[in-house]
């Protein structure tokens, strides 16, 4: 996507408008997913944003985009970074223990949001040509897509998480697309103690209206959605207030969400699959080595497209998108050329780089179906053996889905599984991560599954993956928190002079690599992977 327009573009063209709430707004862990792309959005809007980042994101790229982009950053939580002028402070609900900015925040009577009220007060004030990406989960791509296909010069957004080389907001005036998915963060419940005495939100009154909503998924996810009828009900609501929804049939939830809709008065309904009783048929995908050739029929017309992204799912949402941009109205050869453009998402399927015969691929799936399907892209990435090295999100997703998590490792070789990324600093209960452990050795066999323990007496995660991989594997890790990292690291590790002793280092790129910004490998001297070792202790 063309994030640079902005800048060059007339004077004349109205800023799209900021809510007063927001006008001077302070958010809490800025570069956090989901709030990266709000600042963006702020900030190209005209609002006067400030942001605090932890003290080892302050030399991130992402916080020199911000910064950058207009945002006032801040390094750690201190109560001496909120202001009287200021108009709200936003966080996303992660924070546990106490909180010197919300509790300043507090203390001045500044309005405190979550970033789904913000949303909602940024859409409302919109107006009608929002276009609402949703789902319980699995909408970056998707919504990463529709901003691409749609990206005319006048079209703003607010996603999740950027489309490689793009931004994750981005103000121009004209329609939005959002992505309203509540999976953002590691969430989790506060223990005793912690901030979790929440003054009560500021009203934001009415309901936003969408001209299009793309609905990708509505079951269970921890512990935004706790079953499927959550998810559904959840989906519904938003569809409602939607003139056209638009519905994928390959997922299953969504099918009852469209007999829902379909069953009394409500918005059109349009469906997008591989069924020739779609409105929008898809009716050839194929995986070219390279990228994904696909056929859209809409209205007695064929579309061809080429999708350069990596995975079949992920070229399924892509889909998504362009057929949500094609009902919309858009021009089809306009939307062809911006959907070739697209190479995905950051951290999605992303190639990292090879080394020594290793190849390192970078997943920020969370949910157990995100998981198998990254996986499963994975085995037909290469010949070789497939190792996945797992960091589950949160304590309460994984003890909600843990045994999913372990049975979504099944078409991998081999399996590392990482401490649980979570905020808490202890948790007294069950390692959730035993149930993980456990249904991947069902999945995979008997000495396939591996446990790396942190702590300062145990080796690195990098070390011991090197210890376990050989020429030829595609070493897949998949997380959000730490393991973020870990890759960069890994081939750091493999590089390095002392561990040159493999046959054949350094062969040429898989076909399927596309260049994309990578995290910058840390040194030796860079602090620890991981933090010190989670408290675990058995129930009172």
């Amino acid at each position: 996507m063309d994030t640079t327009r902005s800048a060059a573009q007339p004077a004349t063209r109205p800023r799209p408008t900021v809510p007063d709430l927001l006008a001077a707004v302070y958010l809490v862990d800025v570069a956090a997913p989901g709030m990266e792309g709000l600042a963006l959005w702020l900030a190209g809007a005209g609002a006067d944003v400030t942001g605090s980042v932890p003290e080892s994101e302050q030399h991130s790229p992402i916080v020199a985009a911000l910064r950058q982009a207009g945002v006032r950053v801040v390094v750690g939580s201190d109560a001496g970074h909120l202001r009287t002028d200021h108009t709200a402070v936003v966080w996303s609900g992660v924070t546990v223990g106490s909180h010197p900015e919300l509790d300043r925040a507090r203390l001045l009577r500044l309005p405190i949001l979550g970033r789904a009220l913000a949303l909602k007060a940024i859409t409302l004030q919109a107006g009608p040509a929002v276009v609402a990406v949703a789902g319980s989960h699995s909408t970056a791509t998707a919504a990463a897509a529709l901003a691409a296909v749609l990206d005319d010069g006048e079209t703003s957004w607010v996603l999740t998480a950027p489309a490689r080389e793009g931004a994750a907001g981005h103000a121009s005036g004209g329609r939005l697309v959002v992505d309203f998915c509540p999976d953002t963060a590691t969430h989790e419940a506060a223990p005793p103690a912690g901030w979790q005495q929440r003054p009560a939100s500021p009203v934001v009154r009415g309901e936003p209206g969408f001209a299009a909503a793309l609905i990708l998924s509505t079951d269970a996810n921890a512990p935004h959605y706790e079953d499927a009828i959550e998810g559904l009900n959840a989906a519904e609501r938003l569809a409602r207030r939607a003139e056209t929804v638009v519905l994928p049939t390959w997922d299953a939830g969504v099918g009852i969400l469209r007999e829902r809709l379909t069953c009394q008065p409500g918005p059109q309904v349009v469906t997008v699959g591989l069924n020739p009783d779609d409105t929008v048929w898809i009716m050839a995908l194929l995986w070219t080595g390279d990228d994904y050739r696909a056929t859209l029929r809409y209205q007695e017309r064929n579309h061809t497209v080429v999708l350069p992204v990596v995975g079949r799912h992920h070229a399924l949402a892509a889909c998504a998108a362009v057929a949500t941009a094609l009902v919309l109205g858009e021009d089809p050869k306009a939307v062809v050329e911006r959907a070739g453009r697209f190479a995905g998402v950051e951290r999605s399927l992303a190639l990292l780089g090879t080394q020594c015969g290793v190849t390192v691929v970078d997943s920020r799936a969370r949910h157990p179906r995100e998981v198998a399907a990254d996986v499963m892209a994975a085995r037909m990435l290469t010949e070789g053996e497939v190792v996945v090295v797992l960091e589950p999100d949160g304590i309460a997703r994984t003890v909600a889905h843990g045994t999913a998590l372990g049975t979504a490792l099944g078409d991998a070789d081999r399996a590392v599984l990482l401490p649980v990324s979570t905020p808490l600093a202890s948790y007294h209960g069950h390692d959730p991560l035993d149930a993980v452990e456990q249904a991947a050795l069902h999945a995979l066999g008997q000495g396939t599954v591996n446990r790396i323990r942190s702590g300062p007496c145990e080796p690195a995660p990098e070390q011991r993956l090197y210890e376990t991989t050989a020429q030829g594997d595609l070493v897949l890790v998949i997380g959000t928190g730490q393991a973020a990292r870990l890759g960069p690291r890994l081939l750091f590790h493999l590089g390095a002079p002392t561990h040159r002793s493999r046959t054949s280092c350094d062969p040429p790129l898989p076909t399927w690599w596309r260049t994309s910004p990578s995290p910058p490998v840390s040194g030796p001297t860079s602090p620890a992977l991981f933090p010190a070792a989670l408290t675990l202790a058995p129930p009172a």
